[in-house]
């Protein structure tokens, strides 16, 4: 009997072949909250798991190595025969790391020397080994991580992050430092604006003052590295100064090697078209949203030209070059710890896998209509607003 989970469209696949069916639910559950991955599937005995990797092309195996053939006695010769068949049958695809797991290491110790062959390590999961399942995703993250290594270090990669407004970007710095001792060989430019007072946000030349200055440090880094793909990351009113410091440099006719464009709270309109951006670059745009956001509710409320695409997203089709993500969570949630960043912007840096969907929303229909309706609401009131301000403006001076 199988088990599987989806989480999305990432193409990393895992397969756990285990008779503990408690055990193979815990595992699944770590590898949920702490990898990102595209499905997970779940299998008792040989046999069925045998069959499964004829028709699958997984990323990860973890395997009990003591198990039964298909409804005998558990034995470690089944588990050994299993592996010996991944490595021999063209028929099997051989996943790329094997991690082994065993009530007791003694258990093995007759097939102990041709386990370790074939497994990256065999981990003792018992009740007497209370980190079994850190050792698991410690093993899980270090062939990921190492393989994004591998995959940028042949790249040249520049990443620049920009911050929101009324704040000194310290999440900035945890980001470099995770790409640091993660990925490695990035060129990382941190864009510093100050601590930007949000009632400057609603004068245009201030606003365009701060724009106009991310677009010429943008412009030098292409100069002086033509040949380096940018990956750029921004957060709250920084979406709004690299998106249209982005589309600035565009007009100037300038071909700038955008690969990935992460945007986290948002306050762009969801109605915004980056069909300029689209065509003129390879980007992929990912849009990290906050159900919960409420900051960008007094923004779309009261600041001209500005929405709440962080909080509901951007409208038209997720596909492979643009996707909304939806997490639980507020206007700064993706900074209150390192969590985040390591498990949903690291891996954006392989090119190995597809983009993740993430929904993560109340799926409660009475609450989600009445956060669509609050939305709503912030919405219509900006747009009173901007009316009033510009019918004053009018009256007074005329």
């Amino acid at each position: 009997m199988a088990k599987s989970t989806r989480q999305g469209n990432n193409r990393l696949k895992f397969i756990i072949v285990d008779d503990n069916k408690h055990r193979a639910s815990q595992i699944m559950d770590v590898i949920a909250s702490e990898v990102n991955f595209s499905s997970c599937d779940i299998f008792e005995n040989t046999t069925s798991a045998r069959a499964a990797m004829r028709r699958t092309n997984y990323d990860f195996l973890i395997l009990d190595v003591v198990l039964p053939k298909l409804d005998d006695t558990p034995s470690s010769k089944n588990g050994l025969d299993l592996l010996r068949m991944i490595t021999t049958n063209p028929k099997l695809s051989k996943p790329r790391k094997i991690i082994g797991i065993t009530a007791h290491i003694d258990d093995i110790s007759d097939f102990r020397d041709e386990f370790q062959k074939c497994c990256f390590s065999i981990i003792e999961a018992s009740n007497s080994n209370r980190l079994w399942k850190k050792l698991i995703i410690d093993a899980v993250k270090y062939d990921l991580s190492s393989s994004v290594s591998k995959l940028k270090s042949e790249k040249d990669i520049i990443c620049v992050s920009v911050h929101g407004i009324r704040t000194n970007g310290d999440w900035q710095q945890s980001l470099d430092k995770l790409i640091d001792g993660h990925i490695g060989n990035v060129d990382s430019h941190i864009f510093k604006y100050g601590y930007f007072n949000a009632i400057l946000f609603f004068l245009p030349f201030c606003r365009r003052y701060v724009i106009d200055k991310f677009v010429r440090d943008l412009l030098d880094l292409v100069n002086q590295h033509p040949e380096k793909e940018i990956y750029l990351f921004a957060h709250s009113f920084g979406t709004y100064i690299a998106v249209e410091g982005i589309e600035k440099t565009i007009e100037n006719m300038v071909e700038i090697k955008l690969n990935k464009l992460v945007l986290s709270g948002s306050v762009l309109k969801s109605s915004y078209n980056f069909q300029r951006i689209l065509t003129n670059t390879k980007v992929t745009i990912i849009n990290d949203c906050g159900d919960n956001d409420n900051v960008l509710l007094f923004s779309e409320a009261l600041v001209p030209n500005t929405g709440m695409a962080g909080r509901v997203g951007f409208y038209g089709l997720n596909n492979d070059r643009f996707v909304n993500r939806y997490f639980k969570g507020g206007h700064s949630h993706y900074f209150e710890n390192e969590k985040f960043m390591e498990k949903y912007w690291l891996p954006i840096f392989s090119d190995s896998t597809d983009l993740k969907i993430v929904d993560e929303r109340d799926k409660d229909k009475i609450s989600f209509v009445f956060k669509s309706l609050i939305g709503n609401a912030a919405s219509l009131l900006g747009n009173v607003s901007w009316v009033l301000l510009v019918l004053s403006i009018y009256f007074y001076l005329f």
